[in-house]
């Protein structure tokens, strides 16, 4: 029989029309694939911490890690207007925070597998330090126990191809982060099939040297999106597509950029002036300018879980999006919306894990982040 996969990619190109990243979304196919030349390993099982218990309207008692710290600042929601200016900080705040506790990885079975093409000449060297970074953040929560990455130009794309194959992955993935002759995109996640390696594909292109976003927040963007699909190792016979299935599009990308661009710098004027200008660049094409309240929340309502990845909209979970988990950062701690992620993979939806989480309804919440996201938009266009 004929072996088939299935990927769809949803592509962006920012405003100078010279980059693009890719994300894949892996569906399960009944055809099988060649299996995964590598031994399998047993599920990594999941740190616990120390705890607390939120009930929900249906008083079924949750058990979740505390995500705040006693002398942090946060905000409450209906804050966030009148602090909109301490909101990044609350959150950049809480990042480095979390980063340094975790500054030693603990996690003696994972293990980081760099590919370089042959041809391939690397503009950055710390490729694996900020994977590293990436991974010790999330360390307490489900990891995959190895993440491969590949790394090459378009001229080692048939390379690429036969190092998935090789690894046990499927070769077409070398495909995701190439198009027009050229390999610049990034995408990552778990393999459908156990034991559910992280894998990921950057695209190597030497015009993007100038772009301070890829000299770290990019690998951390990457490996985050490999970090939430693990929630449902164990949880689930295809994790990767079960996440898909669960999450807002707003939130998937959210998560990653927030997580990216908050680790991947130094200091916090370096993180203000990269979060504007990712907000700023990464929208739909012109003429799209509408930011107002009412089109924010329209974008959260069509945002829907398994199906929101095909929206011509998903381009917008790298500003509204991402500015929402910042906020969300701000409110409960920048590790809560992965403590939602793993709600969600217990089995809740959505909306269940986010009241679990923020203890408000989505349905109130969102109206309330809509108008904060509005006006941070906003004013940074007018900045």
């Amino acid at each position: 029989m004929k072996q088939t996969s299935l990927f769809f990619f949803l592509l962006f190109i920012t405003c100078g029309g010279a980059e693009n990243e890719s994300i894949v979304v892996q569906d399960s196919s009944n055809d099988l694939v060649q299996e995964s030349t590598t031994t399998t390993v047993d599920d990594t099982p999941t740190t616990t911490t120390q705890q607390t218990t939120s009930t929900i309207q249906d008083s079924t008692t949750t058990s979740i890690p505390i995500n705040k710290c006693d002398d942090c600042e946060y905000v409450a929601i209906t804050e966030l207007i009148s602090n909109i200016n301490n909101v990044p900080n609350f959150a950049w705040n809480d990042y480095q925070r979390i980063s340094k506790e975790n500054n030693i990885f603990e996690n003696d079975s994972f293990e980081i597998i760099l590919n370089i093409g042959p041809s391939t000449d690397l503009y950055f060297q710390d490729n694996e330090k900020y994977i590293q970074k990436g991974i010790s953040f999330w360390q307490y929560f489900n990891l995959p126990e190895k993440y491969y990455g590949f790394f090459y130009n378009y001229g080692d794309l048939d390379w690429a191809t036969g190092e998935l194959t090789a690894a046990g992955f499927e070769g077409g993935m070398a495909r995701a982060p190439c198009r027009d002759g050229i390999c610049t995109g990034a995408n990552s996640g778990i393999y459908q099939r156990p034991p559910h390696f992280g894998v990921g594909v950057f695209g190597v292109h030497s015009a993007d040297s100038f772009d301070a976003y890829r000299y770290g927040p990019l690998h951390i963007h990457e490996i985050t999106h490999s970090v939430v699909a693990s929630q449902w190792i164990g949880n689930a016979r295809n994790p990767q597509q079960s996440a898909n299935d669960a999450s807002p599009c707003w939130l998937n990308e959210g998560i990653a950029h927030a997580a990216g661009i908050s680790l991947g710098v130094e200091t916090y004027g370096e993180y203000l002036d990269m979060r504007s200008s990712q907000v700023t660049v990464r929208h739909i094409q012109a003429p799209f300018n509408d930011y107002s309240t009412p089109t924010v929340l329209d974008y959260y309502n069509k945002s829907i879980p398994g199906i929101c990845t095909k929206n011509p909209d998903y381009v917008l979970g790298y500003s509204i999006g991402y500015l929402t988990v910042e906020a969300m950062n701000a409110m409960a701690g920048a590790d809560s919306a992965m403590h939602m992620y793993s709600i969600m993979a217990s089995g809740k939806d959505f909306e269940e894990a986010f009241q679990i989480t923020y203890e408000i309804s989505w349905n109130d919440a969102k109206p309330i982040f809509a108008e904060y996201v509005s006006t941070v938009i906003t004013n940074l266009f007018n900045s």
